[in-house]
């Protein structure tokens, strides 16, 4: 059967489906942008959009040449035909809907993205790389397929291939190009750092008396440190552009101890007492193993002299028993032999005529009966000795069975008392052993006047915490992320770069006319560009003061691929487990 569509259904129908395509297939209206710009609420509130007549006529690009999303980002990606040298660090340009891979010579690989929509807005912060799967498929969006998925936040954000319409479009995830993705994913390691950013950010080298030196486990070759000339070069102020823009090399810098000679010293006194440490403990081990073998060969004994006392007790049981059954049958003759006499003795009274051979007989009778009476009774008299004396045999030995299960349980605790105390030393010195391991990874610390602490990580796992002084506690020290890119070999010179991730303000004013919203954009800018240089990277170091301890502790497992990291947050509850530190900025 066919039914039919009323025609003004079909108006109607008709009608909607042309306003759909209107509002998705014709060019985007001026004030479109604001669904898709992250510089004017996307990442603070909603906002409101004045209905105002709409020029189709105006060029795309002018949409957003005032804080907008840099959309219909077209540029193909950017590949270095090269192996990546040194650690790696990746940006992603929210505004600019860009990632940036960088190796210590620069500009390694780049390529267009499409981030989190509106509603699912991108993170932004500092991450690392905490998983990577070639074959991934999504377990929140309809098991949708994620090609090389690098996680960098447990909560479901990675970097993966996809689509790129050529703006934010992901439920929060960063699609990359899918050739480009690919080669990311050979390049990268776990734990790589990302940062995520509205504005683009550039590694720059830098030098800084602050930053920490680096010290080789073999310091024989190392020649005199001596304080060095400081050389500073912050460019954590400089405005980032395009690729084209910025310097695509990272040359060499150095951070040289400001008392090198006093602090080599200080290392090896360090090491010194760590090698010391682990002597300590390969002989509290030892020791703990003598412990056990003596406890265990003294339980043995303890339990083979309680089993000899277990076993003459039931022997002296036995012969207890028996000797008071005798006693008691000894007594019972005894008092039968008794009654026999009475009773014959009885008779006799009762008899009135005795010939003399009847008293003669009568006399000896009883002597007879009264003899084996008094015998019996004296045998009765020894066997109930004889049983006394066993039973007390019995309760001595019973006594000492008592004794021995003491000591035996004493002994079989003792035992485990040992078994326990090796164990603990044993996974102290295993302890000390992957502490010692893990040195030969990088560290990576983190500042924050949030908490007004210093956290240090190595091999994921937490290996120091200590509070720290900050100049003014009240002000804002901006994020910068330090990364130690080389040590020199022969010297305690490392190689540093850094990261500020500049500061994104909106502007207050978020309607308006073109002029105007380009206005407060403009203020929003310069506001951001003041905030900028009173928060560098050296300025952040300068109001940092370190425990002395705490200083020589990091500097003596200092490595290239290290980093630090200052910033005015604290730490996401992301970090934990298999992860370095996670910074939210949002």
């Amino acid at each position: 059967m066919v039914y039919r569509v009323p025609l003004l259904n079909n108006h109607i129908s008709l009608a909607a489906a042309g306003l759909m395509a209107g509002l998705f297939c014709a060019p985007l209206p001026a004030q479109a942008q604001f669904f898709f710009d992250y510089g004017y609420g996307t990442y603070n509130r909603p906002y409101v959009v004045k209905k105002r007549k709409v020029k189709r006529s105006a060029p795309v690009d002018a949409m957003y040449d005032h804080g907008g999303i840099e959309r219909g980002n077209k540029t193909k990606e950017k590949v270095a035909d090269r192996a990546p040298e040194g650690p790696l660090v990746i940006t992603v340009s929210l505004r600019r809907q860009r990632v940036t891979v960088w190796d210590q010579h620069g500009v390694m690989m780049e390529a267009p993205i499409s981030s989190g929509k509106l509603g699912t807005p991108t993170p932004t912060g500092v991450f690392s790389i905490l998983e990577k799967n070639r074959v991934h498929f999504s377990n929140l969006y309809d098991n949708a397929p994620m090609p090389n998925m690098q996680r960098i936040t447990w909560s479901g954000v990675a970097l993966h291939a996809g689509a790129l319409p050529g703006y934010p479009a992901s439920h929060g995830c960063i699609r990359l190009p899918h050739g480009f993705s690919k080669r990311l994913f050979e390049v990268t390691k776990l734990g790589a750092r990302v940062i995520v950013s509205y504005d683009p950010v550039q590694p720059v080298a830098f030098d800084h008396p602050q930053l920490f030196a680096a010290y080789p486990e073999d310091m024989s070759s190392m020649h005199a440190m001596l304080p060095g000339e400081t050389r500073v070069a912050d460019a954590s102020d400089v405005r980032s552009g395009p690729p084209s823009e910025v310097g695509s090399v990272i040359a060499v810098s150095t951070a040289l101890a400001s008392e090198a000679p006093q602090s080599s010293e200080a290392i090896l006194n360090l090491r010194a007492g760590r090698k010391e440490e682990m002597e300590r403990l390969a002989a509290a081990v030892a020791a703990a193993r003598d412990e056990k073998a003596e406890a265990i060969a003294k339980a043995a004994e303890i339990v083979k002299t309680s089993n000899g006392h277990k076993l003459a007790v039931r022997d002296a049981r036995v012969e207890a028993e028996r000797l008071a059954a005798v006693a008691r049958k000894a007594d019972q003759a005894a008092r039968i032999a008794n009654e026999k006499l009475g009773k014959f003795s009885k008779s006799l009274v009762q008899k009135t005529a005795f010939t003399p051979e009847d008293v003669t007989r009568a006399g000896e009778d009883e002597d007879r009966l009264e003899t084996a009476a008094l015998d019996l009774a004296d045998a009765a008299d020894a066997a109930r000795a004889a049983a006394a004396k066993a039973a007390d045999a019995l309760a001595a030995a019973e006594a000492a069975l008592t004794d021995a299960n003491a000591a035996r349980v004493k002994a079989v605790n003792d035992a485990r008392s040992a078994d326990q105390k090796l164990a603990d030393a044993t996974e102290a010195e295993a302890a000390a052993k992957r502490r010692e391991a893990k040195r030969k990874e990088p560290i990576h610390v983190f500042i924050s006047r949030k908490t007004q602490k210093i956290y240090a990580r190595q091999g994921y796992e937490p290996i120091l915490e200590a509070p720290v002084t900050i100049e003014r506690p009240d002000e804002p020290l901006g994020t910068h992320v330090f990364t130690a890119l080389s040590v020199k070999p022969s010297s305690n010179e490392v190689t540093w770069s850094v990261a500020s991730i500049p500061s994104h303000t909106p502007p207050a004013k978020m309607t308006g006319s073109q002029k105007q919203r380009a206005e407060a954009f403009e203020d929003a800018e310069r506001a951001a560009a003041d905030l900028r240089k009173s928060q560098t990277a050296a300025a952040a170091l300068q109001r940092v003061n370190l425990p002395p301890d705490v200083r020589l502790k990091i500097e003596d497992v200092m490595k290239p691929g290290s980093s630090l990291i200052i910033s005015d947050n604290g730490l996401s509850n992301e970090t934990g487990k298999f992860t370095d530190f996670i910074v939210p900025l949002r």
